[in-house]
């Protein structure tokens, strides 16, 4: 490949580029009783960095509670939120909370059955990666691997604020 067709590759795959975030926002969850606590939401986002749409997105992501199996919330996130495309400096949010609870697993019984309560304290992995194509393309493109450990817990007992620390695991 020639140089020049070679930067014009480069050039046309970083105007559509993928990217993914884990942050910690502020909110509340409603606990038995209709009261609300503060609660730290953990927030998934997938932004457009490029400068042209991306279509067919289909994002993935599994997660893992320390010491226990893996499980996909590949269909969780379909769910939460369709993701057809993604026009540039677009964003779609995941609130990683109800994804971990969205499926019938180990994870979602114990928050079925103690609330809020079953999360804290435990290290939870998420990984995540989306598949898409360029408008223009009919080859599917795939973001990298992103990978976050993360922990809820309560920082004024008896757990009336819920608090959450991330840290962005490397490769």
């Amino acid at each position: 490949m020639s140089d020049s067709k070679a930067d014009a590759a480069t050039t046309k795959k970083q105007e559509h580029c993928l990217k993914f975030s884990l942050q910690s926002s502020s909110s509340t969850l409603e606990v038995m009783g209709g009261d609300h606590i503060p609660f730290s939401r953990a927030s998934l986002s997938l932004h457009n960095t490029g400068q042209t749409a991306v279509v067919g997105v289909v994002p993935h992501a599994t997660v893992n509670q320390e010491g226990m199996p893996v499980h996909d919330r590949t269909e969780a996130l379909s769910r939460a939120g369709s993701v057809e495309s993604i026009p540039p400096g677009g964003e779609v949010v995941w609130d990683v909370y109800e994804l971990l609870f969205a499926e019938a697993d180990g994870i979602a019984s114990k928050i079925h059955l103690f609330g809020y309560k079953a999360v804290l304290d435990w290290w939870y992995e998420l990984a995540v990666w989306t598949e898409y194509q360029l408008p223009d393309s009919a080859t599917p493109e795939q973001t990298l691997v992103s990978r976050w450990k993360f922990r809820w817990f309560a920082t004024d007992p008896p757990h009336s604020n819920i608090d959450l620390t991330i840290e962005v695991m490397e490769d």
